[in-house]
């Protein structure tokens, strides 16, 4: 089924509470005009829209990940992953524009990622859905980014780390790519350690974000992110092999891999 066919079916009240959580964030960001400044708030209207843009174009996988229609409710889970995408859009003003007060950033960061166990475990508990793991993992990686290039302007983390940012991104396009042109694409197996991978790039933005660690990389942090960033390329190294059918495969090919649609 065409993307065009897929799109016919999301229900107009679907759609219709997607543009209305979206309006609520367009007044949240406004609300924060006056505390926060233009520039910060400008800032944040380019990877907020882009959020937007990928949840839209995603509506027709909210359904469950054994298929069917998709959903007229977004779900609280989901409502939970938008905010944390919100927060993530709202981290961007620190690139060019200082914050009301030093903390700011980590507590914007520190919501952004630290909410990540609440919209799983709400989903759990009500209605898992493939349009709510591609937001994840595209939230999650909004929220890598923007807090390493924010780390990275201040000085607390070096330039190379923001590859851990981009990563995400060129194994969703390799992915895309390959599902553009017809190659096969195939569902990840379960993995133990993939969290832990993640969570560690959590845990570096958030050390670097630190208002005591100032604007000089300390060695001990460089170190650690420099194992961080190693196993991150490792796990993603691993993983786009196995959504490729480079490890060998026995199961049939899937439309989509590690929320990279």
């Amino acid at each position: 089924m065409t993307r065009s066919e897929d799109s016919a079916r999301v229900p107009s009240r679907l759609r219709l509470r997607f543009v209305a959580g979206v309006a609520l964030g367009v007044l949240g960001l406004a609300a924060l005009w006056r505390p926060f400044g233009t520039e910060w708030v400008l800032a944040a209207v380019p990877p907020g829209t882009y959020l937007t843009a990928y949840a839209w174009t995603n509506l027709p996988a909210n359904h469950p990940p054994g298929g069917g229609d998709p959903g007229s409710r977004l779900g609280p889970a989901n409502a939970v992953t938008l905010f944390r995408g919100s927060l993530a859009a709202v981290l961007a003003g620190a690139l060019v524009a200082p914050p009301p007060n030093p903390w700011v950033p980590l507590g914007l960061f520190a919501g952004a990622v630290g909410l990540d166990a609440v919209d799983g475990a709400v989903a759990r508990r009500t209605r898992e859905t493939v349009f709510g793991a591609r937001l994840d993992g595209a939230t999650d990686a909004l929220a890598v980014l923007v807090g390493a290039a924010v780390a990275v302007a201040v000085g607390a983390l070096p330039a190379w780390y923001l590859v851990a940012g981009g990563v995400w991104y060129a194994y969703a396009g390799s992915l895309w790519r390959r599902r553009r042109s017809g190659a096969p694409v195939y569902e990840l197996p379960p993995s133990r350690v993939r969290p832990f991978v993640g969570s560690a790039q959590f845990g570096v933005v958030a050390l670097a974000l630190l208002p005591t660690v100032g604007s000089t990389t300390p060695a001990w942090l460089a170190a650690v992110a420099a194992l961080a960033l190693a196993t991150l390329l490792a796990s993603f190294a691993r993983d786009w092999a196995a959504a490729t059918g480079r490890l060998g495969r026995d199961d049939p090919p899937i439309a989509a891999g590690r929320g990279a649609d």
